[in-house]
């Protein structure tokens, strides 16, 4: 194969793999995550209940191949804590876990048309209830599941808002 035809495929191939929308995403996560952790807080971590790293999977699934919102779901807490130190090294699994089946749950739920403007609603409160008891399965942690969507109320909400927003962008576009 000509060098062109090997640069022809291997730009196919990275565009229909969205490589640059996922690194692109995985670096908005990371940033958007810093700027959050920056914010003081008085003993809950900000990220508990704004809920920043839910905003680039949400944005991926709404735009772009589900590889994508996996790949960000999956690299994004492990990224930042790699660069940032948060989350703690002890919660990484259970926001991991949190991350892929919020993920997974949006895209059940984008594919339902009567819910698709808010189905980050359904999809985060099901992965806030569900994820501890997946991480009891192989660790030690424990949580209040209802102290825990108390405190991401506002994140809640804000996924909710911007989940709408953007799909209605995306429907116009």
């Amino acid at each position: 194969m000509s060098n062109i035809n090997t640069s022809v495929v291997n730009s196919t191939v990275i565009r229909n793999l969205q490589v640059v929308e996922t690194i692109l995403l995985l670096a908005a996560s990371i940033l958007f995550q810093f700027l959050i952790h920056l914010i003081p807080n008085s003993g809950t971590p900000v990220g508990a209940f704004l809920l920043a790293m839910f905003f680039a999977p949400l944005i991926a699934v709404i735009f772009f191949k589900p590889h994508t919102a996996f790949i960000v779901a999956i690299f994004s807490p492990i990224l930042n804590y790699l660069i940032s130190g948060s989350p703690l090294a002890e919660i990484l699994p259970l926001i991991t876990i949190k991350l892929v089946l919020f993920v997974s749950c949006l895209y059940l739920f984008f594919n339902v048309k009567s819910i698709k403007k808010i189905s980050a609603l359904f999809a985060i409160i099901i992965s806030l209830s569900i994820s501890p008891f997946i991480v009891t399965l192989f660790s030690k942690y424990s949580a209040n599941v209802l102290n825990t969507l108390t405190i991401a109320i506002p994140g809640i909400l804000l996924l909710t808002l911007a989940n709408y927003f953007l799909v209605r962008y995306q429907e116009k576009n």
